[in-house]
């Protein structure tokens, strides 16, 4: 495994981030962290936008498209829906890693067909694949090659390596 990001290097994004988007996002709007791979990530963010002065609300929405596999089936389904009034609200959807886009897509229409007042992306980790380049993230922690296989903080290899406190590409 090559280590693509340490511990500290994320914290201190994910530090840069949350002032941003405090200065940024409305007073109420919502985090929306997509499970199960962006959990780590929007923990650590949101602690760390309450350190910048923000109190968001959350609500999780559990998407797939990988299943077991290392690369996307293709097809986006939702396993775990809002739990919240998502009409006219702003919603800063939180994602692992954007790689072929169909995810957030997939998440970002959802939410505007819902009747959101405004829809904002973030990403972990952007994959250099050229896949999504149609898609706009307003946020983006870190990028990666498109050939890295991501793990840890968060993302994991078949359910393993979630658990790493540093952003790694597996073998």
């Amino acid at each position: 495994m090559r280590t693509l990001y340490t511990e500290d290097q994320i914290a201190k994004r994910i530090d840069a981030m949350a002032a941003e988007m405090a200065r940024d996002m409305p007073a109420d709007f919502l985090l929306a962290p997509v499970l199960t791979g962006a959990f780590i990530f929007a923990a650590d963010l949101l602690r760390a936008l309450h350190r910048h002065g923000a109190d968001p609300h959350v609500d999780f929405v559990q998407l797939s498209s990988y299943g077991g596999a290392r690369a996307s089936s293709g097809v986006v389904t939702l396993l775990k829906d809002f739990s919240a009034d998502i009409k006219g609200r702003t919603v800063l959807l939180v994602d692992d890693v954007l790689d072929t886009g169909r995810s957030l897509h997939f998440g970002k229409g959802m939410i505007e067909d819902r009747g959101a007042a405004a829809v904002k992306l973030c990403v972990f980790v952007k994959k250099l694949t050229g896949h999504a380049e149609d898609l706009h993230c307003d946020y983006i922690g870190f990028e990666a090659g498109p050939d890295d296989f991501l793990v840890g903080y968060g993302m994991d290899d078949d359910g393993r390596q979630r658990g790493l406190p540093f952003l790694g590409a597996a073998n």
